[in-house]
């Protein structure tokens, strides 16, 4: 074996996490893509300074007599402590919310003014049902994403603001577990969703998704050539043996569609959905 010199590969540059990203609320991977979550307001807002997911699992060692050190399959896992952490560079009634984790926000009561008050109990509302960190990696056009789920703030609310500057909101936001009704307790209150590479590109609506007073004619485009485009009308996700996409598509009625592009020898493309309300 000759000299050691360097882990850099032919991978290396296509393996590359780049950038702070962004911070969402409640999005859905397969159905949110960055754009439609930033227009449906899920956006968290700006940070600065970049962020930090940590998950690291309680371990606890099984003692057994005559061992002399820590054996093979002799762990186990109690839980999982999952936390994700971001600094905010806007100050707006919900960035201070959530903070404080345990708030309201009273945008009634004075004409002035919303009015944040903290309560003394935590509810069911206050747990958010994912925050979900969106990021580059520089081999894929899809981002890496990373969910916390019922994510709560319990390290309080501080401002920081110095002469010069900006004010600054840190919040830390922590996962839950949950019973989801079987009694379960079993999954980890995460996810990361990390691209397969270089996927073919994602399908692309003429028309976005939105409410319209009339019928619709979408058509479907794909960046990488030689790619094939496969559509459902019905929400479900598409597969290799739906609908082939060759001409428009006239959407009359209320329609989820969702697009997928294949190409022989290269991993599929993630699916566009796009929701159309019509109302003719």
């Amino acid at each position: 074996m000759g000299k050691v010199r360097t882990g850099y590969n032919t991978k290396t540059m296509e393996n590359l996490h780049t950038g702070a990203g962004a911070y969402f609320k409640n999005f859905t991977v397969g159905v949110d893509t960055y754009e439609t979550a930033r227009t449906d307001g899920k956006l968290l807002g700006a940070t600065q300074g970049g962020g930090e997911f940590k998950a690291a699992a309680e371990i606890r060692q099984i003692e057994i007599d005559g061992l002399p050190g820590k054996a093979k399959g002799a762990e186990i896992i109690d839980s999982w402590e999952v936390s994700l952490g971001m600094t905010f560079i806007e100050t707006t009634p919900e960035t201070l919310a959530l903070s404080l984790g345990a708030a309201d926000i009273d945008t009634t009561t004075n004409g002035t003014y919303n009015i944040i008050q903290g309560r003394n109990a935590f509810e069911d509302g206050d747990y958010i049902d994912n925050i979900t960190y969106i990021g580059t990696l520089t081999g894929s056009d899809e981002p890496i994403i990373v969910q916390v789920f019922n994510a709560l703030s319990t390290d309080g609310l501080n401002i920081k603001v110095e002469d010069k500057k900006e004010g600054t909101i840190p919040v830390t936001v922590f996962g839950h577990y949950e019973d989801n009704g079987d009694g379960s307790l079993d999954a980890p209150p995460f996810k990361i969703y990390y691209p397969k590479g270089s996927n073919v590109a994602t399908p692309v609506a003429s028309v976005a998704g939105g409410t319209y007073t009339a019928s619709q004619t979408v058509t479907l485009s794909c960046a990488t050539v030689g790619a094939s485009i496969r559509y459902t009308t019905n929400g479900f996700e598409p597969a290799a043996d739906d609908s082939l996409y060759s001409t428009s598509i006239t959407v009359a009625t209320d329609t989820i569609l969702k697009a997928k592009a294949f190409k022989s020898g290269v991993a599929d493309s993630a699916t566009m959905t796009e929701r159309y309300i019509i109302n003719a």
